[in-house]
């Protein structure tokens, strides 16, 4: 089951809050895009939007959208235990070697 979303904004909303910090018209970002204003005026109403678009859209605003969303979903990845305990004998066998004076 998928959570509830929580707290993540629509990225058309990201995107009108960027331009508007940039003082961008729609009119500028769709020639920066080289789209129409038709396509343009689509992707700033709705709340969705193909990756391929954004990937577009952040390189046109210079600002990763996709660290943002990330950031608002806030998900943590879960620790691997057994890559965890590599870690930690890695650790463990690098004081060895330096206690021996090999290093």
């Amino acid at each position: 089951m998928i959570p509830q979303k929580k707290n993540v904004r629509p990225i058309n909303e990201l995107i009108l809050s960027e331009m508007n910090k940039q003082g961008l018209s729609a009119s500028d970002l769709a020639k920066k895009l080289q789209i129409s204003m038709n396509s343009m005026y689509h992707i700033l109403k709705s709340p969705t939007l193909q990756i391929h678009r954004l990937i577009d859209i952040s390189w046109a605003l210079q600002l990763n959208f996709f660290k943002i969303i990330a950031d608002e979903i806030n998900i943590q990845n879960p620790l691997d235990p057994e890559k965890e305990a590599l870690k930690v004998e890695n650790k463990t066998l690098k004081e060895v070697i330096k206690l021996l004076g090999k290093e």
